[in-house]
């Protein structure tokens, strides 16, 4: 197990923070870390039929756009259920009678703290969109029959979609 023995955080921003420091293995032996802080997120699966909901937006960190699940950031304290509700009616525009909970995954564990709650969303219902006034989002609809073949083609890419979808062909099966 690994303990930090000193560092400080050289970022602080509105989603990350980077915190750099020293840590003690179990040996004894220091080590230096460099660990991207953030509070969490949740990624919605939503089922409308024989289809999911999927947003298609460009990601600057990668350069391009990229289909993934509706999803956002947690702040501190707050409900990841309710966050999800939230961002699915945000993007999508649609509204869950049902949520049943998928689990959470751990996006990128060698550098970062972040933990990505993923639920499963039922019921829809379409209220419209209401997106942050920065986010250019397009709705996709997939067959769930189509999931896997779009998965092995590299359509989908974005890990939290692939585990969300995963686990959402394994609900239904």
């Amino acid at each position: 197990m690994e303990r930090w023995v000193d560092g400080k955080r050289l970022y602080e921003g509105r989603v990350v923070s980077l915190r750099v420091g020293n840590v003690e293995l179990d040996d004894g032996t220091v080590a230096l870390r460099e660990v991207v802080e953030h509070p969490g997120g949740v990624a919605v699966v939503p089922v409308k039929g024989d289809r999911v909901v999927l947003v298609r937006q460009f990601r600057i960190a990668i350069g391009e756009d990229i289909l993934e699940l509706p999803a956002g950031k947690l702040e501190e304290g707050e409900d990841p259920d309710a966050r999800g509700r939230a961002e699915l009616e945000e993007e999508t525009g649609f509204r869950a009678g049902r949520m049943i909970s998928a689990g959470s995954i751990y996006a990128t564990v060698g550098y970062s703290s972040e933990v990505i709650y993923l639920y499963l969303a039922f019921d829809l219902e379409h209220v419209g969109q209401n997106m942050e006034f920065d986010e250019r989002i397009d709705i996709v609809e997939l067959p769930v029959a189509d999931i896997e073949a779009r998965i092995a083609d590299g359509t989908i890419r974005d890990a939290k979609t692939i585990i969300g979808l995963q686990s959402l062909l394994r609900h239904l099966a």
